[in-house]
């Protein structure tokens, strides 16, 4: 960042500054900026300051408005990140130390994750780790998900915390979640996994919402005592409720995690989904309010988009902070290159983006076959799609499973035959999305990679 952005020599406050300033005050308080408040914010920091009642008549505001609703919440929320009282007069030296001292934070943060990256790098005996569901804490090919990542850290330190990670599967969620946890180390944690779930149990509410209970209160080092909060004539989901308000979150005076992982394996049961959904989404409008509630920290794990109609109050979807897990960039990929000492081409870089379209695993799997020296760029693109190639097992897995959903292949030739994006069901294209093979632009999809295209060309 330059100089003149973190010593404010500039007189008015800039881009970055803003941007910044509208990121800490979202880790703050989960709210954002609006116009408004961005506009009085900018004049009040001018060293020739406007009165409330100039900004309101330049900007066809009522000047009571202004000075009685916007400028009162503006500085309520610099108070908050600032941690000291803010007001129009003292609003520009007061960030600008908030600005410098997060600059330095982040910089001291950034430094010492490098330092530790290349400690480890030196004393591991192989030059990279074979790649997994997740990649281990510790690890130095771990990719940090910025700025999602420190603001999770900041966030799942809050009351009623509901973080939402999204993204296809072999993304990098587990790993993002994994983080989470051992940044909040000291909470309570227990992680559910519903891919874990028998069929038969999926599609039963009751018998589901007892196998939850009993997983967190084992994972918490609780006996289940399911029976003595079960109560047929109140139903499952209260009895759920009750069971996590009066006996876990009674019983464990501090903050819990509570991780479900593959929450979408939900989707394909409609009836069930909608209960265990709006259940969740009231847990969370609990904490709000409620004392006993706010201990209560969610992580919500998704391979794709809900395709359930959900009462939008009743939906745990669009509340609490959502992260869209991305691709790898360009930039990404050559950081992880280096950090297992591989040297990759600018030509070669965009053969690989081309093939793998920076999928994470499917690059990790990439440079840990170079790294190892078990293959060769020229080979690795040779081989790729074949069953001589280093990505067999990953893409015989995909094939096997389009295989076992006649209408789900059917909808994937279709994409497969276009070089544009098309519409499909929008059920079809979300499960489509979940696996990884397709990207969603707006309502229609296309191929994820070169890597699929060149396979099931020829498989399907």
């Amino acid at each position: 960042m330059p100089a003149d952005v973190i010593n404010g020599t500039q007189p008015n406050l800039n881009e970055a500054q803003i941007k910044l300033i509208d990121e800490l005050v979202y880790e703050k308080t989960g709210q954002s900026l609006n116009d408004l408040q961005r506009l009085v914010l900018s004049e009040c920091w001018q060293t020739s300051k406007k009165t409330y009642e100039e900004i309101a008549t330049e900007n066809n505001y009522s000047s009571r408005y202004i000075q009685q609703r916007v400028a009162p919440s503006l500085w309520h929320l610099m108070s908050e990140i600032a941690e000291t009282k803010v007001t129009k007069s003292n609003c520009r030296s007061t960030l600008l130390r908030c600005i410098e001292h997060t600059t330095e934070r982040l910089t001291e943060t950034a430094d010492s994750h490098d330092a530790i990256i290349y400690k480890t790098l030196e004393q591991h005996k192989f030059p990279f780790e074979l790649p997994a569901e997740s990649v281990p804490l510790g690890s130095p090919y771990y990719i940090q998900r910025k700025p999602y990542e420190f603001q999770c850290y900041k966030l799942i330190r809050q009351p009623g915390a509901l973080i939402r990670i999204k993204a296809p599967r072999q993304m990098g969620k587990t790993s993002l979640m994994n983080r989470i946890i051992n940044h909040a180390q000291d909470y309570k944690t227990a992680v559910v996994n519903f891919q874990q779930t028998d069929q038969e149990i999926l599609s039963d509410l009751d018998r589901l919402l007892r196998w939850l209970c009993a997983n967190i209160a084992r994972q918490l080092k609780l006996p289940p005592m399911l029976d003595d909060f079960w109560d047929e004539d109140i139903g499952s989901k209260m009895s759920c409720t009750l069971y996590l308000e009066e006996y876990i979150l009674e019983q464990i005076d501090e903050p819990i995690i509570l991780a479900l992982e593959e929450s979408s394996e939900l989707f394909d049961y409609d009836a069930v989904s909608k209960d265990i959904f709006t259940m969740l989404r009231t847990w969370h409008e609990y904490t709000k309010h409620n004392e006993t509630w706010e201990n209560l920290r969610l992580i919500l794990v998704q391979s794709t988009e809900n395709y359930i109609p959900l009462n939008v109050n009743q939906s745990p979807f669009n509340v609490g902070f959502e992260v869209p897990l991305s691709p790898f960039t360009r930039e990404q990929v050559s950081t992880l290159a280096e950090r297992s000492s591989i040297e990759i081409a600018p030509q070669t870089s965009h053969q690989l983006m081309d093939l793998l379209a920076g999928h994470p695993y499917l690059i990790r799997l990439a440079l840990h076959h170079i790294a190892k020296g078990s293959v060769d760029w020229e080979g690795l693109f040779a081989l790729a799609s074949t069953d001589a190639g280093i990505f067999k097992e990953h893409l015989h897995r995909h094939l096997w499973n389009l295989q076992q959903h006649a209408k789900l292949c059917v909808f994937f030739r279709d994409v497969l035959s276009q070089p544009a994006p098309i519409r499909i069901p929008q059920e079809h294209a979300f499960k489509l999305h979940s696996m990884g093979l397709v990207t969603l632009d707006g309502n229609q999809v296309q191929m994820s990679c070169g890597l699929y295209r060149q396979y099931f060309t020829e498989h399907l």
